[in-house]
């Protein structure tokens, strides 16, 4: 899967002639596109290539300053917003706007990724295929890929217009209402249940990395846990659980470098691809976790980034006394300009290869791990059943790993004391990996969490506390996009921005 590349789109683009990126062209494109799109897609390669072109948009949108990741990270009690300069559009600091070019980006490049999956799923079936099963597959990651898109959509926007299997006029699509949050997500979960129909269990070794069945089956079951449908969402985490493809990695720092990309430990159910050796492929949120003027010598960044964010000491304080997973995860004693007396990230900073510039990190970038199941799993049987053994065992396997104790007390404890501790758990496990805020959302504890957070002297002191406010749940329609429509009546905005 290393071998997906955006050089692959740029390829597409010099055959098509009209396949064009920006995102109000790839939601609106004129008719000789669509002519000349449909002159592309004749032949079984030009759908590998064009499956090609939804990976990397899956590249761009979520590395990078502007990159959902650090965008999320800069959201959460999990990065300081006093000390750092975060690039985060005001994300940190509750201070976000319609003119943000971080959420610009998350709702371009979703389009983006729609709009390309929609050009693969309503001309496969009129394409005759050396191989049906590869048919079959790329339909699958395309339905899987739409419902990924539509899914943070609406958790980002709450409902966006739908558009679905099919390409539009400029005029046509400016007419498409908005829709629901919940119809949002109807949509992401029937591209879900369609996807995990199609695609296979696992991929060989050239493919490796390609979304699968189970890593669709986990997403829509993350998605149910957002929806508050613990059963449903048990049904499908437990199914991954199941197929025995997956395990823990032996170690807590297996999970980040390189030299465990794309499961080789077992514990990587969807990630976001990237290489290194100066292809342009490579990522810079590596880079990013350390501060502009690092010079030390631990290997952790090349030069470090102004749009680094500092570990908040709420985060380090919230870890046990002996969990690994700290001393992994993060380090105070990092040298540089600016950087002493703080604490950083190092958990995406180990590698193998030698990364040549900040752009060529060649760590994968983790959507969904197997903690990660294991913990929404626990969490969906809390919900439906209460603390049983086999809910208290896999946060109990989680915690193994991090060298800490089972918790002996949790099967008698009540449900609710039981989400505290998966909560805590959750927090430790997955640090500055984008999960906080929805799961601050989903749970509804987002407004409290982070008004205590940005009272405290090291987080706020206070200062911005004022701001978090209960329609801050989604972030605003991107100015852009309202400027496109001009027309409230079907493009509004969302309320309090």
């Amino acid at each position: 899967m290393k071998n997906i590349s955006k050089i692959i789109w740029l390829f597409i683009l010099s055959i098509s002639g009209s396949l064009i990126t920006s995102c109000s062209e790839f939601l609106n494109p004129d008719p000789e596109s669509l002519y000349t799109t449909k002159t592309f897609y004749t032949s079984q390669s030009d759908f590998k290539l064009a499956i090609s072109a939804v990976y990397a948009k899956l590249q761009d949108v979520y590395d990078g300053q502007t990159g959902m990741l650090h965008f999320l990270i800069a959201r959460s009690d999990d990065a300081n917003a006093v000390n750092t300069n975060t690039y985060s559009d005001g994300a940190d600091t509750f201070t976000d706007t319609s003119n943000g070019t971080c959420i610009a980006n998350v709702w371009q490049s979703m389009f983006v990724i729609i709009t390309r999956c929609n050009s693969i799923l309503i001309r496969i079936d009129d394409v005759t295929f050396d191989n049906e099963a590869t048919k079959k597959y790329i339909k699958g990651e395309a339905y899987a890929m739409r419902a990924w898109a539509y899914d943070n959509l609406g958790k980002f926007f709450g409902g966006v217009p739908l558009i679905v299997d099919a390409e539009y006029t400029t005029s046509q699509t400016y007419s498409i209402k908005r829709s629901t949050q919940a119809e949002t997500f109807a949509q992401a979960v029937r591209d879900y249940k369609e996807a995990i129909s199609l695609l296979p269990e696992k991929w060989g070794s050239y493919d490796a990395g390609r979304i699968t069945k189970y890593a669709a089956s986990a997403a829509l079951g993350r998605l149910y846990l957002f929806m508050n449908e613990p059963a449903n969402a048990k049904t499908y985490l437990e199914s991954v659980i199941n197929s025995g493809i997956y395990s823990l990695a032996s170690n807590y720092e297996d999970c980040f470098t390189d030299a465990y990309d794309n499961n080789v430990s077992k514990d990587r159910v969807w990630e976001v691809q990237y290489i290194g050796g100066l292809t342009g492929e490579g990522q810079n949120f590596s880079e990013m976790c350390m501060p502009e003027g690092y010079s030390g010598t631990e290997g952790y960044a090349l030069r470090g980034s102004s749009a680094a964010l500092q570990v908040s000491t709420n985060m380090v304080k919230a870890y046990e006394p002996g969990d690994y997973r700290q001393t992994i995860a993060t380090s105070n004693q990092i040298k540089g300009t600016g950087a002493e007396g703080y604490t950083w990230c190092t958990k995406f900073s180990r590698h193998s290869y030698q990364p040549q510039s900040a752009t060529d990190w060649a760590n994968n970038l983790p959507i969904i791990r197997y903690s990660d199941v294991l913990l929404m799993a626990a969490e969906a049987i809390n919900a439906t059943e209460g603390p049983t053994s086999k809910a208290v065992g896999y946060v109990n396997a989680v915690r193994n790993r991090a060298k800490l104790t089972n918790l002996t007390s949790l099967q008698t404890a009540s449900a609710a004391s039981f989400l505290t501790a998966i909560k805590q758990e959750r927090r430790a496990e997955f640090m500055f990996e984008g999960l906080r805020w929805f799961d601050l959302v989903r749970w509804g504890d987002f407004v409290t969490v982070m008004k205590n957070f940005l009272d405290e002297p090291d987080e706020g002191n206070g200062r911005y506390s004022a701001n978090v406010q209960s329609f801050r749940a989604i972030f605003a329609i991107p100015q852009t996009e309202m400027d496109r429509y001009d027309n409230t009546s079907v493009m509004w905005q969302n309320p309090g921005y």
